[in-house]
């Protein structure tokens, strides 16, 4: 009677735990199921490439410390700099990469940009991407070639006078252009909201012997909808954790540090979401022209 119990017992917890299995390997699939729709319908599509700058690879531009070009200066030659080290190992405070810091956070006034040249300066030193210190808001500044002073700086900030009363020695991080796109992109159909952060896009670019890439998330690139507004209806740029809604479209600026194309060279394109898909794209240069849209041509 006693070996009889203790069989009906073992059976017992048997049965639970194949059931407990069950059920686990059950909540698996479901789970895999679920990131498995989530990489296919969280998608980006880009609906136009145009071509918003075509500079000279040997642009610089000369930031200073005070009104009239004064105090200490830092030179910028093409490419990105925030905190963190780009290509050539250049940084904000250090744009050569010689280990000597020639400029200075939140401390810069003044600017001189190349003849047929263009800069973005930011507050905030990752572009204003993840928000900026306490107190500011947020804020870009794109200028042509010439001697800018504050109130130029301040005329054409987003928003003017970057939200209060003047852009005096708030700029930590700028950007110095050689060929950039404007890309327009589109959540697509029966998307989940994507949030800003989870959205990066690469291109590569070859000269026949070695291959070029670059590569960046679209709020570090800055990007915004398409009239130049935030999810919260400001005019600025997206943050990293702002969500953009299923089917809206927006606008990103892709700036190309080590493509520098020429007619005739294609540009690989791919748009990519953080555990959603990605979307692929072949551009042609057909033409350098301000304005003209890669997508129409390729």
């Amino acid at each position: 009677m006693i070996v009889f119990i203790a069989l009906i017992l073992v059976a017992a917890v048997a049965s639970t735990i194949i059931i407990s299995t069950i059920e686990d390997l059950q909540q698996d699939n479901e789970d895999t199921s679920s990131d498995a729709i989530n990489h296919i319908a969280n998608k980006v599509v880009m609906d136009s490439a145009f071509v918003s700058f075509s500079g000279s690879s040997d642009c610089t531009a000369t930031l200073y410390q005070h009104s009239g070009f004064g105090g200490w200066s830092a030179t910028y030659t093409v490419g990105d700099y925030s905190n963190v080290p780009n290509s050539v190992g250049g940084t904000f405070l250090d744009p050569d990469g010689d280990g000597n810091e020639e400029a200075f956070s939140d401390d810069a006034t003044t600017i001189k940009v190349d003849d047929g040249c263009e800069i973005i300066m930011y507050n905030g030193n990752d572009f204003g991407s993840g928000g900026v210190p306490g107190g500011q808001t947020a804020w870009s500044a794109r200028l042509g070639a010439g001697d800018h002073s504050l109130d130029d700086i301040n005329e054409k900030a987003r928003p003017q006078n970057c939200g209060g009363t003047s852009c005096n020695d708030q700029i930590s991080s700028i950007k110095v252009l050689g060929f950039e796109l404007e890309l327009i992109m589109k959540i697509s159909a029966g998307s989940d909201n994507i949030k800003a952060g989870d959205i990066s896009w690469a291109a590569s670019c070859s000269d026949g012997t070695t291959a070029n890439i670059d590569s960046e998330n679209i709020t570090f690139s800055g990007s915004s909808f398409i009239d130049g507004t935030d999810t919260l209806g400001q005019e600025n740029n997206f943050i990293w954790s702002e969500e953009l809604p299923s089917q809206s479209m927006f606008k990103v600026e892709a700036t190309l540090g080590q493509c520098s194309p020429q007619i005739g060279d294609q540009i690989e394109m791919y748009i990519h979401v953080h555990q959603g898909a990605s979307t692929y794209y072949l551009l042609n240069i057909r033409s350098l022209d301000r304005g003209n849209d890669l997508m129409f041509n390729s």
